[in-house]
Order: C-alpha cells, then structure tokens, then sequence
C-alpha cells in the first residue's frame, strides 16, 4: 500500500467517521423523544469504526495501534446493537422486547466491549499482534471467540435490515413512505455486505469503511430530502390493529389476504385468511364488482356499513373492504325517526338553501301536505307574504352564525287555504353528522292565540263595564234621586216626567250593556247568515216615518257568522243614521221634505268582499272618525256612545275589519270586509 493511496484513505475515513457523528449529535439534538437514541448511538458507533481505523492505517507506535483497533471494535458492537434497538422501535415490536430483555441485550454487548479491551490477558479474542499501519480486521490472527463477536454483530444488523425491509414492503405504493423505507433499507445494508464479503476472502480490503459513507448519505437525504423521522410511518400493529373500524385486504383472485381483529370479530370463522371472498362475506361482491361503492348488511344481529377502496401499483392489484359497525348508530336513528314520526308537531330538515330535505308526518295533519310532496320546496313558499321577508331574513342570520337556534312565529298557508300561525325553534346541526343540517320544530298556536286575543277582548269589556257602572250610570241615578226629592216636596208632573227619563236611560244603557256582552263572544259554531234578511229584521225596529232602505244585494247571499250578533250590528248602525239623519240635523224652515235614505250593498260589486252600509246623513266629522268606535264617545246629549263599540265588537268576533267612509252624497259609510285574512292598513 503507498503512502499516497494511504493519504487518501485516511481522509475520507475520517469525513466519513464526522458525518454520521454529526448525524448522531443531530438526532439527539432534534429529537426529544427517547425512542431515538438508539439511532444516535447507531451513527456513534460508525464514527468510533471510521476514524479509529484512519488513524491506524498511519499509526506505528504499538500501544496507540491497539487502543484504535480496540475503539474500532467496541463501534462495531455499538453500531450492530443501536442499529437492532431502533429497528424494533421503528417498525412498532416493541412487544418483542421488555425492558428486561432489552437490558440482557445491552449487558451482552457491553461484556464484548470489555472482552476485547481485556485480550491481552486472556487471548480470547486473538493472538498477539501489532495494530501498526494496518487496515481491520487482521484475520490470520482471530480465535473462535472473536468470530462469535462478529456473527453477534451481524445478526444484530442482519435482523434490524431485515425489520426495515418488512416496513419496507407495507410501504410499497405510499409516497413519501415508500422512498424514505427505501433509503432505510439500503443505509445499512450496503457496508454490512461490503463487511461479509471482506470476512468472507471475497474482497482483500473491508470496504465496508466506505460503505458507511454511502449510509450517511443515504440517511441525510432520507432526514432532509423526505422527512424521515418526521413522517415515520405509523406501524401497522400499533394502528390497524387498533382501528374500530374492521378491514379485509382482497388480492386480484379475489381471496383475503389480510385483515385486522374488528374485521375477525364480525366472523365466526377465524381462518379468514386466504379463503375467498365470496365464502367469508358474500354481501360484499357488488363493491368488488364495482357496482356500488357503498352497502349496508346484517351479520348475526350487527348491522355493518362495508366501503371499498382500490389498492396496487404496476405489479399487482386489490382491493381494502372497510367494515364498520353500525348497529348503535342505527338503532339511535330508528328510535329518532319513531319519536319524530309520533309527536303533533312539525318537524322539517332543510339545508341552507331553505329546501326541504325531510318533513315529518305530522306536516299533514297540521297543514293538510302529504310530506313527500314538500320534499325539495322552499321551506318560505308556504309562509304568509306579510312573513316571509322577517323568515329569510332570521334563516340567513341563522346560517351565517354565530348563533346555533334562534325563535321564530309566523303565518303559514294551509293546503285549504285557511290561514295559520306556527311557533317554534330552528336549530343548526350542519356540523352533526346524523342530521348534517337544518332542523325546524313547528307547533300549531293559532287556537292559543285566539285564545289570547278572547282574553284581552274580554278583560278590556270588563274594564269599559266597570267603567260604565261606575261613572255613567252614576250620573241618570243621580238625577232621579235629585227629582224624587223635588217631587216629595212639591209635587210636580215635570219631575216625574225627569224621574221617568232618567229611569228609561238607565234602561237603555243596561239593555246596551248586555248586547256587548253578546256581541263581544267569540264565534264558537258560526253557521250561514242570509244577510238581505237580517238587514231587513233591523229596519223593522229601528226605522222611522221618512226613512227608506235600499239593499241591493245579491239573492240569498249568505256569509258565515251568528245570526244574533249581526242582527246587533245591523240595528246599531241603523239606529246611528236615524239618530244622526238629515231630519234630526236640519234647521227651522229648511226643507222638511227631505228623507233619510240608508243603503246595504257588496263592497266593490263583489260578494267575496263584503257588504257596505251607508246613508245620506250629515256625516262624521273628519276629526272625530278616529274615536267613532271607542266606547263611551257620543255626539248626542241623550246617546249612550255604545252603539258603535257595539259594531266593533262583533266585527272582531267574526274575524272581520270594518273602515268609515264617505257615504251617500256626503253621508257616512261603513264598509265591511268579510275576508279574515286580508290585511288592512
């Protein structure tokens, strides 16, 4: 060997030696977990081989020769044993080594360490020899038990390559995974080959201190050109084993060839595994055959969601079966859907566009829809338009976030078209994986709010008649009391004749009063009313000498309310235009001739719209007609200002509206809209 080639060598032992030492400082210093160590100590153990043995290829003093070759010897060990630890902890068998056994392996190595620092007093390792300028091993020299030392260093390293090539083959067709398991493998494997063929005569120099070159290479471009380490990939038995979920692998004849113990456990029979497909899970063959890519089945009470995936690169090809136990799942959906299909109110699922995806049974008894035809409407198309904009506009906030349910009451159309109103909460389940959107829980409230309104109505009747009992009864009883001790201390016929006035007002507002009782009950079973002959019965007893009554309305036109009250409604608002007619409101001398017309006729020519009542009276002043309705207000000395109240009253009970106009030439006009759901301003 020349000095140059010697030169060469010494110096690319020693880069080699400081690579993988950087790589153990870097490994120790970048990753905290001690899982890693191991792999330090295996790039240590290449250093302590490399650039030991560069300085022995130089080195003639004897004593210096062999503390290099006895470092040599100890980086062997070290690299074979952190090179077999980090296998196991990189392929997840960590299970194949305890603590206990792994200390046995530790405490064997370290007795090979002692005994080849120890050979000058045993001689068991090799013979007598001078370390000086030399390149390891010396063969000629070895005992028995320095080859023991070297297949305890290959089988360490042979078994660890061995792991690598395992995780190598699950690798296959992964990415990332593939290449870095592919460095792996190679990183060690090609200095222990250039070592064997060394020991073996084959090569008459151990290149295997170059070979170590190539692993550092190979490692540094594993680290930072694909991330090892940083995408380990995760060992099979540490996940697949775990998954909840079960998984068969199906090879191109369609046989099982791998599958995980969730998958086992659905099976009765444990040799599953090369068995084919069709006789350990028949349901399964419309996902090879690539049919569907999805089906439910039910295997000895489990109900089970099975999903394919393709798996396989240019050599061979397959598929993965998915197996997940669904009967939880399912039966927490029956016992939903049973509870959703049994309660009286409505429940509707809609997306975010406010589409109908599901209605539930009861859409047909609250709003007459059979549920599948609303599927895929608008949830709005059945809303009121007075409601609809305020809808939207609380269903777009409730998708926009951040809340997740908001109240809502609005009207809706009945399949009838009848007019109700629902009340309820919307809820926000998109991120639930059950529901997946947005979920409305309805309740009918239109007979409570009828009921709510009666109320209100009722209780302000009892204030006005409190009112009235109190205050204007006061005043006739008063004035009687007054005369009757006028008439005790003077008789006179005109105190009697007060006495008697006051007596027949009282009269009048009592009977006044229980017509607003009567009038102010809610319908509770209105039937058809011909309206022609209910005007009529109320001209009868409200007409006077010079009055006439034109009704022009439609023969036998009838609408639906109570008779009674409507015969009130008529007698008031013809009594108002008596009391209030041209004969009553003319001046001395004026024209006596002139009659008092009254006229019932349909609102704008059309019967659906209602009728209108209307004279040629005086009229009501424009500044008054804001108070005609209100209870109490009168603009005659002997009115009792009820009458009107009276209309008012039985015009709410019917669900009607009722607007004053101008009537004949002047006059006033009551105009009556018969339809409920029509809005007013």
């Amino acid at each position: 060997m020349t000095q140059e080639f010697t030169t060469v060598h010494v110096l690319s032992l020693v880069l080699v030696g400081l690579l993988n030492f950087v790589l153990a400082v870097v490994v120790v210093r970048t990753r905290r977990k001690g899982d890693f160590v191991p792999l330090s100590a295996f790039f240590a153990g290449i250093a302590l081989w490399t650039i030991p043995q560069a300085f022995l290829l130089i080195e003639t003093d004897p004593t210096a020769g062999f503390v290099l070759a006895k470092t040599v010897d100890s980086g062997a060990v070290i690299m074979s044993t952190g090179l077999f630890h980090f296998a196991i902890v990189y392929a997840g068998k960590r299970n194949w080594f305890t603590v206990r056994r792994l200390g046995l392996l530790y405490l064997i190595t370290t007795g090979w360490i002692v005994l080849t620092w120890t050979n000058p007093f045993h001689g068991l390792m090799h013979d007598p020899v001078q370390f000086t300028e030399v390149l390891l091993p010396i063969a000629a020299y070895q005992n028995p038990t320095y080859w023991l030392y070297v297949l305890y260093n290959w089988g360490l390293s042979a078994g660890g390559i061995y792991l690598f090539f395992l995780e190598y083959l699950d690798a296959r067709g992964s990415g990332v995974y593939h290449k870095q398991a592919r460095l792996v493998v190679l990183a060690p494997l090609i200095p222990g080959l250039a070592n064997v063929l060394a020991h073996n005569g084959i090569t008459e120099i151990n290149y295997s201190v170059w070979g170590f070159g190539l692993t550092g290479i190979l490692i540094v471009v594993a680290l930072y050109r694909y991330r090892w380490l940083d995408l380990v990939p995760i060992a099979r038995d540490s996940v697949i084993d775990s998954m909840r979920d079960g998984y068969l692998v199906v090879d191109d004849e369609r046989r099982i060839v791998d599958r995980n113990p969730a998958a086992q456990s659905l099976f009765d029979d444990e040799a599953t595994i090369g068995r084919p497909i069709d006789a350990v899970v028949p349901e399964c063959l419309p996902l090879l055959e690539g049919s569907i890519q999805e089906l439910p089945f039910d295997r000895d009470d489990t109900i089970v969601d099975a999903s394919v995936s393709v798996v396989g690169d240019d050599r061979t090809a397959g598929a993965v079966l998915t197996l997940r136990d669904v009967t939880e799942q399912r039966r927490a959906e029956k016992r939903f859907q049973a509870l959703i299909e049994n309660v009286s109110d409505v429940v509707t699922v809609v997306d975010e566009d406010g589409i109908i995806r599901y209605a539930s049974p009861s859409t047909y008894t609250v709003l007459g829809y059979r549920p599948e035809d609303r599927l895929g409407e608008s949830l709005f198309e059945t809303i009121d338009d007075a409601d609809r904009s305020s809808a939207v506009e609380r269903f777009n906030a409730l998708c926009e976030g951040p809340q997740t349910e908001t109240r809502f009451e609005y009207r809706v159309r009945h399949r009838d078209g009848s007019r109700l109103v629902l009340e309820g909460i919307a809820v926000d389940l998109r991120d639930t994986s059950l529901i997946g959107n947005i979920v409305l829980y309805s309740r009918d409230v239109t007979e409570r709010n009828d009921r709510e309104r009666e109320l209100e109505r009722t209780n302000r009747r009892l204030e006005e008649f409190a009112g009235v009992v109190s205050h204007d009864l006061q005043t006739p009883l008063a004035r009687a009391q007054t005369y009757v001790q006028f008439a005790e201390s003077s008789p006179s016929q005109a105190d009697f004749q007060a006495i008697q006035r006051a007596h027949l007002r009282m009269e009048h507002m009592i009977t006044n009063l229980l017509t607003m009782a009567q009038a102010g009950a809610t319908l509770t079973d209105p039937s058809p009313v011909e309206i022609e002959s209910v005007a009529l019965e109320a001209w009868e007893v409200t007409q006077t000498r010079d009055t006439t009554l034109e009704c022009n309305l439609d023969d036998g036109w009838t609408v639906m309310g109570d008779r009674e009250q409507l015969l009130h409604l008529f007698e008031n608002l013809f009594q108002n235009s008596v009391e209030h007619g041209p004969r009553r409101n003319r001046t001395e001398g004026a024209d006596t001739d002139s009659q008092l017309r009254v006229r019932v006729s349909h609102r704008c020519d059309d019967p659906d719209q209602g009728f209108i009542i209307e004279d040629n009276g005086v009229g009501i002043p424009t500044e008054q007609r804001q108070f005609v309705f209100e209870r109490g207000h009168t603009t005659s000395q002997d009115g009792t200002g009820f009458g009107l109240s009276i209309v008012r009253d039985v015009i709410e009970a019917h669900g009607w509206h009722i607007d004053l106009r101008e009537g004949i030439d002047g006059g006033t006009g009551f105009e009556i809209s018969t339809q409920p759901s029509e809005t007013h301003d």
